[in-house]
């Protein structure tokens, strides 16, 4: 996800993974035409149905709009299966949350993507993660002084604690160990630390 244009009455933000899959079903039409030609047809076959199912698997974009004026925010998701509308008004948003992604990623940039959060949901801004933390905390940054202009910010998150406080504790040592250069027992204890302060 990217900002593609920020001025006085608008904040838009484009995600667009449609480029790989028109990739994939150009291979795929490849392999076909090697099979009309008349060589090895059931490889190429099987060929084309995998490079056409991930073709598939990233057939999505997703366009955000913060209407500075209006203050509210139009989400409208496109994926293979569905398409998502949504229109929130700034008021109803809590937060913008950097969610890390449940894979267990433990780089020191953790794979990560914006959502919005309302009273009632936490709704993502898009499909995909991105390995890139602070890019998305510098998004984040500017969609806080967009929406809570006149308003208190919400603070700034941490994905480990966030991690150890959704109880996803193994995520979250292997997250501090690699940001911090902890050893497993030093991270363990931290981690334990973190959800005891959050249960009190």
């Amino acid at each position: 996800m990217r900002i593609v244009e920020d001025t006085a009455t608008h904040l838009r933000m484009r995600d667009r993974t449609l480029w790989i899959s028109i990739l994939c079903f150009g291979m795929a039409a490849l392999q076909i035409i090697v099979v009309a030609i008349g060589r090895d047809a059931l490889s190429h076959l099987l060929l084309a149905a995998v490079e056409v199912a991930f073709g598939l698997a990233f057939f999505r974009a997703t366009d955000v709009t913060f209407d500075k004026i209006g203050r509210s925010c139009g989400i409208r998701r496109f994926d293979v299966v569905r398409v998502m509308r949504a229109r929130l008004a700034f008021d109803d948003i809590r937060d913008i949350k950097v969610e890390v992604s449940p894979s267990g990623d433990t780089s020191e940039s953790p794979s990560c993507r914006l959502s919005v959060v309302t009273a009632s949901a936490t709704i993502p801004l898009t499909i995909s993660y991105e390995p890139d933390w602070a890019r998305c905390n510098g998004m984040r940054d500017t969609l806080l002084n967009t929406v809570f202009a006149a308003d208190a910010r919400p603070p700034a998150t941490d994905p480990v604690r966030d991690l150890a406080v959704a109880g996803r504790v193994i995520e979250a040592v292997a997250l501090l160990r690699t940001r911090e250069r902890l050893d497993l027992t030093t991270a363990r204890m931290r981690i334990e630390q973190l959800r005891n302060e959050a249960r009190l």
